[in-house]
């Protein structure tokens, strides 16, 4: 397997001027970055009396060029590199807001929210400087101008990327959902407003789609059936003039007995077959679909609960399904592929 950085040319090349001189200012961004960490890194050894003793003795020179060049203004120096990384920022927030990239202007500084506390002066916001360096290569990556996926640096950055961006938005997620779910259980506006303007204004759109369930499940029920639901009613029919008093009076004339309540047994399974098919030809009328969503809406409105009862229902089916949605974010999808790998 090869262990080096492939830039894809061809790729490069097709890509607009703009996403060109885009990719070069990620080079060299990379390269700033590189270049600060390298020097915060050297300027902590640096502050260690053991290494500027070292140096002392063995590199005065350097030692004494570093010490009052560097090292006693590494804060002015640092603070050209937090310049150069606030115009950038300005530029691509710029860009984002032209391309409307998200949904309000001010959401990219929020979203890239490693760059705007890598810009603070200070040792432990510095560091996430380190993420910038991470970001800029993941893009790259993404828009396929370089390939890392066969180099150890790259394996790593994507690995660790994935779990950073999914360890914050879950965290991210569960808050708010959780959140959400508090509010439920309080009573507050949310769970008006889901009734107002998700339930209410749907009610009609479901009525009409358990009509046309009901519809459709009639036209199959009765294909499906029909010979058998006919049986039923014959045996039916014949068993109830047995039982009843005027039924075996029937029965005990002679001769005529016997067929006229074969007769009637045959008449009453006609009429009802013909009742069944009546029945589903109405159901699946159009003249009838007003009616039937109509009789689906009594329906609901008779079995549904109302007032206090209704709240306690919808709160009871949000927070159980919320509840579900936050055990899903909870779940370590990078967990589950190492274990796969």
């Amino acid at each position: 397997m090869s262990s080096t950085i492939k830039i894809n040319r061809e790729q490069f090349a097709n890509r607009p001027f703009i996403e060109r001189l885009g990719f070069a200012v990620d080079v060299a961004m990379i390269l700033l970055v590189i270049s600060n960490l390298a020097l915060i890194l050297f300027d902590w050894f640096f502050s260690a009396g053991v290494v500027q003793g070292f140096l002392a003795r063995h590199l005065a020179h350097f030692h004494d060029v570093y010490l009052h060049y560097v090292h006693n203004n590494f804060v002015t120096i640092d603070l050209v590199f937090i310049a150069i990384y606030l115009t950038e920022l300005g530029v691509r927030w710029a860009v984002a807001i032209y391309r409307k990239t998200h949904h309000r202007w001010f959401f990219y500084p929020f979203v890239h929210w490693y760059d705007v506390l890598g810009c603070i002066p200070v040792g432990s916001f510095r560091w996430l400087r380190v993420l910038r360096l991470v970001t800029l290569l993941h893009r790259m990556q993404r828009m396929g101008l370089v390939d890392l996926s066969d180099t150890y640096l790259g394996r790593t950055i994507i690995k660790y990327y994935k779990i950073i961006v999914e360890e914050i938005s879950d965290r991210v997620v569960i808050n708010i959902l959780q959140g959400a779910q508090q509010e439920v259980a309080d009573g507050a506006p949310l769970l008006h407003r889901i009734d107002e303007n998700i339930i209410q204004p749907r009610k009609a759109l479901l009525a009409e789609f358990i009509a046309d369930k009901i519809a459709e499940l009639s036209r199959e029920s009765h294909s499906l059936y029909h010979q058998r639901a006919s049986l039923y009613l014959s045996e039916l029919v014949d068993r109830s003039l047995t039982k009843t008093r005027h039924g075996s009076r029937l029965a005990a004339i002679p001769i005529a007995g016997t067929r006229l309540r074969l007769r009637i047994s045959d008449t009453v399974k006609e009429v009802v077959d013909s009742l069944l098919h009546e029945l589903v030809e109405d159901i699946n009328s159009p003249d009838n679909k007003a009616v039937l969503e109509a009789l689906v809406l009594d329906v609901a409105h008779l079995v549904m609960p109302e007032g206090d009862d209704l709240n306690g229902f919808v709160q009871q089916i949000i927070h159980e399904v919320l509840d579900e949605v936050i055990a899903q974010v909870a779940v370590k999808r990078w967990q589950q592929e190492f274990n796969e790998s």
